[in-house]
């Protein structure tokens, strides 16, 4: 009946749980005034007793508390290159495409650098072509013409060479008005691509059959 009377009143004031302990004393023995100062003692507010029947165990001197606390001084760790942490811990590298499914504007961001490698490529091949051959242009396309390819042949080989520009110039719209701070929404990043997308079939298409 005690522990059921510390139990309802623990979250009480403790002038009041006095007054209670001191007012039943006698249905709860001598004992009660014992118990209820071990009990404040717990809570933190009488002071732990030394001696005489109300002192708790393991509270005298020399006494171990029941869980201790060892501290130690601060050992700074060894000190390792980022990358070799990143192994030991079996960390991916960032970034790591194969954990993130492939989404559209991802896939127009991989194509835009791709195509402009291929531009950069076209650029300094002809560069490069107009400054160490020794004939002009016209030369190597007669050679190319001379190679008598079909027609299918002449219009897939267009379409390789003119997509990569088409598709660049289009997307790279995209680009610069991100960066204007416009189309940034997730229906017109979509929308957007979806019509950079037709706008380089379409393009390449009559710039193949020409």
């Amino acid at each position: 009946m005690l522990n059921i009377v510390i139990k309802y009143h623990c979250c009480k004031e403790t002038s009041s749980f006095m007054r209670l302990l001191n007012k039943n004393r006698s249905i709860f023995g001598p004992q009660s005034s014992i118990v209820g100062c071990n009990f404040l003692r717990y809570k933190g507010v009488c002071p732990p007793a030394s001696s005489g029947p109300g002192a708790a165990k393991g509270s005298g001197p020399g006494k171990g508390a029941k869980h201790k606390i060892t501290y130690q001084p601060y050992t700074a760790p060894p000190p390792t290159c980022h990358d070799f942490k990143n192994m030991s811990l079996n960390r991916p590298m960032s970034p790591h495409l194969t954990i993130f499914a492939p989404t559209l504007p991802a896939m127009t961001s991989i194509v835009q650098r791709i195509t402009g490698m291929i531009i950069t490529f076209y650029a300094l091949l002809l560069s490069s072509g107009s400054l160490f051959l020794s004939n002009g242009v016209e030369t190597y396309v007669s050679i190319i013409q001379s190679f008598d390819f079909s027609l299918p042949m002449v219009f897939i080989i267009k379409m390789m060479l003119g997509a990569p520009f088409v598709y660049h110039y289009f997307n790279g719209i995209r680009f610069v008005m991100w960066n204007a701070g416009k189309w940034l929404s997730i229906k017109e990043v979509y929308d957007s691509a979806k019509k950079s997308f037709v706008a380089t079939a379409v393009l390449t298409l009559l710039f193949s059959i020409i």
